[in-house]
């Protein structure tokens, strides 16, 4: 395997002027990326003295080295998640992402974000998997969702098995993302380079530990995803490995839409200019596919590079990451109070699909700690796991 460049191609957030923590906050948000960004945008509503914490700089984590999918519903499609969650669960599920990409539309649509609704692709990798999404398909027109099955989709690659196309579904750059809701922050709310060691409630407040840096904050919310157990212990979130490749700009077009396959295991995308995002295939080493490393490894990316043979025989490779999701037992994220901890929140594990939630999962969770307002069952992190079949 031959490396070019371990950085996404994306790149990196810009550096924010620095900011000095205060010693005092009405919410402290630790975490940087989109989560962190959306807690902040709403925060604001209530005029509360917000302050965020990243570690290192915005967007360093998952929300640096995704493949800016804007979709609907969970990484599983609504057949295998009404056979999950049941039709209701379900529904709301997919219904509350489509809020949320409208939110993300209405914020970001006018910013240099690359955001466009083009519609996505959930191709059939087999017979068994076409017969799923005809289910879904048929299952969403009944709940009165758009999707519209084509057995012979046009210009869409591995499609021999027909193709489900989701109207509703977009791509954005996720760092200019960040980037926009960050600039929507209030000045001096956002602080990098520290590094939250601890939360500890005490008197009705919280004591934020940033080593050499001591915060008081009537509340906290943890916006790490997965990181979120290393802070947070009781938290199930998990890390999980994800990784990606891109190209060289490709003179043909090969991918009008971004598409996923084989459950979900499979991802792809092309970019205005032609280049080329390849992700996923982490079903091929599901077990070494865990932890903190964000690092590419060679069984996978060699599967990679078989994938793109199959769309672009000969694309040079630019760039080759890792990035480390967090994701929930039963795929479905958590946003809520934290059990035995009081005023201490966390909202995250998304299971890969951040930017379909956070702004309206981030929403959420303010709503609870400031109104009361309870989240849906199925978001609250506290709530049992909806499901004995972790993805």
């Amino acid at each position: 395997m031959t490396v070019v460049d371990t950085g996404p191609v994306w790149g990196r957030s810009r550096r924010r002027p620095p900011t000095q923590a205060p010693p005092s906050a009405d919410v402290v948000v630790i975490g940087g990326g989109i989560t962190g960004v959306s807690l902040l945008h709403w925060l604001q509503r209530y005029r509360l003295r917000a302050v965020l914490l990243e570690r290192d700089h915005l967007a360093a984590g998952a929300s640096l080295r995704n493949a800016g999918f804007l979709l609907a519903g969970t990484a599983a499609n609504y057949a295998a998640a009404v056979a999950q969650y049941g039709r209701d669960v379900a529904g709301e599920v997919w219904c509350f992402t489509l809020e949320n990409h409208s939110r993300c539309a209405a914020l970001l649509a006018s910013r240099r974000t690359g955001y466009r609704r083009c519609g996505s692709w959930t191709v059939a990798a087999s017979g068994e998997e076409a017969a799923q999404l005809r289910e879904a398909e048929q299952l969403l027109r009944e709940d009165r969702l758009r999707a519209e099955w084509q057995q012979h989709p046009a210009g869409v690659a591995g499609a021999g098995h027909g193709a489900l196309f989701n109207p509703d579904d977009g791509v954005l750059d996720p760092v200019a993302a960040v980037a926009a809701l960050a600039d929507l922050a209030p000045a001096a709310s956002i602080v990098e380079g520290i590094a939250v060691r601890a939360v500890e409630p005490s008197g009705g407040r919280v004591r934020v530990d940033a080593g050499s840096i001591e915060i008081t904050a009537g509340a906290v919310i943890a916006a790490t995803n997965a990181a979120t157990a290393q802070l947070l212990p009781g938290v199930a979130i998990r890390p999980v490995r994800a990784q990606m490749l891109a190209t060289a700009p490709w003179p043909h077009r090969v991918a009008s839409r971004p598409a996923y396959a084989h459950w979900g295991f499979r991802y792809w995308r092309q970019l205005d200019d032609g280049r080329l995002l390849v992700g996923g295939q982490r079903d091929r080493a599901v077990d070494d596919e865990v932890g903190h490393q964000a690092v590419p490894t060679a069984t996978v990316q060699e599967h990679l590079d078989a994938h793109l043979s199959e769309l672009a025989t000969g694309a040079a490779v630019t760039h080759r990451w890792a990035g480390i999701m967090g994701f929930s037992d039963d795929g479905l994220p958590r946003a809520g109070a934290v059990p035995g901890m009081a005023n201490v929140y966390v909202c995250g594990g998304y299971t890969g699909h951040g930017l379909g939630f956070a702004l309206s999962a981030a929403g959420a969770t303010v709503r609870l700690m400031v109104e009361g307002r309870a989240p849906p069952p199925w978001l609250d992190s506290r709530r049992p796991s909806l499901t004995s079949q972790p993805r």
